[in-house]
């Protein structure tokens, strides 16, 4: 009886903490395919916005929900990178005068409009903000940054194909 429990415990846990990943009923049943017209960066970090981009359609791909087009899309998921910013996130004191910078986060943020182009009307058109956070110690910027695209792209998704 225990062994049946728990592995109906397992289960559950299992379904509710399952893959990150797509369904087809998480969108309007009319959206087949999808355009990804390049991000404006309006930041100061070069090549931002084509990083996020890249993400974007590799996920999108990946997830086998859209099928990307480069012209006549049933949907388009546009916007600009408004803001990249590097800055200390935790602190510690190693003596009494001096306090060093343990974590460093790197902040994204994006407008996005994820745009249904049979209905003519945006599904969702809003900011999103991401981060990534590394250890000063044996980390870089570029972890952070990578760590920052990541979050970046999985709220694009979830505000966009999984509002659905």
């Amino acid at each position: 009886m225990k062994r049946c429990i728990g592995i109906t415990v397992l289960f559950f846990l299992f379904i509710g903490c399952g893959i990150y990943s797509f369904s087809g009923s998480s969108l309007p049943s009319h959206l087949k395919t999808v355009e990804l017209p390049l991000l404006e960066n309006q930041s100061m970090e070069p090549d931002i916005a084509d990083d996020i981009a890249k993400e974007l359609n590799q996920q999108i791909l990946s997830g086998n929900l859209l099928r990307i087009v480069s012209a006549d899309g049933d949907a388009t998921i546009s916007g600009s990178i408004t803001n990249y910013r590097h800055e200390p996130y935790t602190f510690g004191a190693a003596d009494t005068r001096q306090v060093d910078v343990e974590q460093y986060i790197v902040k994204i943020d994006a407008k996005i409009t994820f745009f249904d182009n049979v209905k003519d009307e945006p599904l969702f058109d809003g900011n999103i903000n991401a981060q990534g956070i590394y250890d000063f110690a044996d980390e870089t910027e570029e972890i952070g940054k990578e760590r920052a695209i990541k979050d970046m792209v999985e709220r694009i998704l979830q505000s966009s194909l999984q509002s659905w």
